[in-house]
């Protein structure tokens, strides 16, 4: 894909352009749109966590506005991913599990996706990786979303060597064996063809990094930067107390495939365990890090920066042991709050600043469409937060955000095993989390499901749940959400005024 010839008019120009410092072209910005998987707020100073080296996150967040409260719709990859890019919450897509997508008749075959929104405003749109999860929606979308110059680059799985007992793997091998680094490379590749070859559009680049996704692959010296037997764990690592038995569940075990694994709330992990796991987390945290560092350089390298909107988010959070949980698949802060961060050429004076604002990932559609300079995208749930940049001070955009997530036991005595409806048709869900974030407080309803109407019933609740977040600044993942409020008598005026905020929401 990359090209050894000699260096065009255009880059020469561009690149001019950039050392002079001069404006960004009056045609509408280039997008470079970057997920990466499993990733939660856990980053060295843009999140505050020291002891983790992401230099390169680190670095774009110096140069972009960071956003510490945003938040993702279903705390699982599928139904996450048919939201944001399709800009709506997974009650409008109907995709709540692996079996669906937007896509299918009757929901949403001619909407237009995000990719497909800037393709149809006469841009490039070309990416690789995990965007959408594989096959949902199935590659029929393609050309939709994708401009078809260069194929898309498809994700594959890279799972640990055959019998490792472990959900992570030390592998000392080329680079070019590891998916993100193949990504990373065709993703620079798309760069240099954007700068040499396609110079009559501006471009949409996504790249969807598989990392830090079990299996936890990387070379030894990423696992070389943590000491095991130096890191803290969870300070609190069984349920909450009073949490109803529906909230957990024991299914992020088979994220970690044959680990010993704690089967229940109260059962957890072995300290020097949860040390381990950790470790190799973090060493595939530091490796998806370096792979988009080296995606950053290319932009810089080719001119392309000073006219490139460039975003950074996960498709959800992850629990690394808080609460007895080892994966997604809840609602709990850890589960559903992610990373994200916008770096916008026009807006010089917003890098480095930071938004306390509450925004969600199906808001990235509108507000990539506004700053590239495109008209407001119809019939979307999500809500521009362009005015941030402007003012990233100013009060949020909105009250709230909200999240939910589908349970099916099979076994009501023990809600918690294996409960989390991935393979189970949304007509035979048993239950579901309706979650609202507020500023102070995090309230969920678990409603029976009706699979008729697809909706939970609010007249027949499973479980409650409130959490009061006051003083949570998004750094201290051990000190809330411990003890479920929804029962005491001096929150009964905020549950109802969460109930109010649940049904208006998601309708009666």
């Amino acid at each position: 894909m990359r090209s050894v010839g000699g260096v065009s008019l255009a880059l020469v120009v561009a690149c001019l352009l950039q050392l002079a410092g001069c404006a960004a072209p009056e045609r509408p910005y280039n997008v470079l749109f970057i997920v990466v998987d499993d990733l939660r707020p856990e980053l060295n100073v843009t999140y505050g966590h020291e002891y983790m080296h992401t230099p390169n996150l680190d670095a774009l967040a110096a140069q972009s506005m960071v956003f510490d409260r945003a938040y993702c719709q279903e705390a699982v990859c599928a139904p996450s991913r048919n939201s944001f890019m399709s800009g709506r919450r997974p009650d409008t897509t109907k995709a709540w599990n692996f079996i669906d997508h937007f896509r299918e008749p009757g929901v949403g075959a001619d909407w237009v996706s995000l990719p497909q929104y800037f393709k149809n405003h006469g841009y490039y749109t070309w990416g690789g990786g995990k965007l959408y999860h594989p096959n949902l929606p199935p590659k029929n979308d393609e050309p939709l979303s994708w401009s078809q110059e260069i194929p898309y680059f498809p994700v594959t799985d890279e799972p640990c060597p055959k019998g490792t007992k472990t959900p992570f793997c030390s592998i000392d091998a080329p680079l070019d064996s590891f998916f993100d680094h193949r990504l990373s490379e065709h993703t620079i590749g798309l760069l240099e063809a954007a700068a040499l070859n396609y110079t009559d559009k501006p471009f949409f680049i996504g790249a969807g990094f598989r990392r830090p996704h079990v299996s936890w692959r990387a070379p030894p010296r990423f696992f070389d930067l943590y000491n095991a037997s130096m890191i803290a764990t969870a300070t609190h690592p069984t349920a909450p107390s009073g949490m109803p038995d529906i909230a957990f569940t024991t299914e992020g075990a088979a994220d970690i495939h044959h680990w010993p694994r704690a089967y229940g709330p109260n059962d957890p992990e072995p300290h020097d365990s949860q040390q381990l796991l950790r470790r190799g987390y973090y060493a595939a945290v530091s490796f998806v890090d370096e792979q988009i560092g080296a995606v950053l350089k290319a932009l810089d390298h080719y001119g392309l920066s000073n006219n490139t909107i460039v975003s950074l988010n996960g498709d959800h959070g992850w629990q690394l042991g808080e609460h007895g949980e080892w994966a997604k698949h809840t609602n709990f802060e850890l589960a559903a709050r992610v990373p994200m961060m916008v770096r916008v050429p026009s807006k010089p004076q917003t890098a480095g600043k930071r938004s306390s604002a509450i925004v969600e990932l199906i808001d990235m559609y509108p507000t990539l469409a506004e700053l590239a300079g495109l008209p407001t995208p119809p019939d979307l749930n999500g809500t521009s937060f362009a005015p941030y940049f402007d003012n990233h001070t100013m009060p949020s955009l909105k009250d709230a955000a909200f999240f939910q997530f589908p349970r099916c036991p099979k076994n009501l005595s023990r809600m918690w095993d294996e409960n989390i409806c991935l393979s189970v048709p949304r007509t035979e869900f048993y239950s579901m989390g309706y979650s609202v974030r507020t500023t102070q407080y995090r309230y969920t309803e678990w409603l029976k499901w009706n699979g008729t109407r697809l909706h939970g019933e609010w007249s027949d609740v499973v479980g409650v749940e409130l959490y009061d977040h006051a003083g949570d600044t998004g750094t201290d993942f051990n000190a809330f959400e411990n003890e479920n409020l929804a029962a005491e008598p001096s929150m009964q005026a905020v549950v109802k005024e969460m109930h109010v905020l649940l049904v208006k929401n998601y309708g009666e």
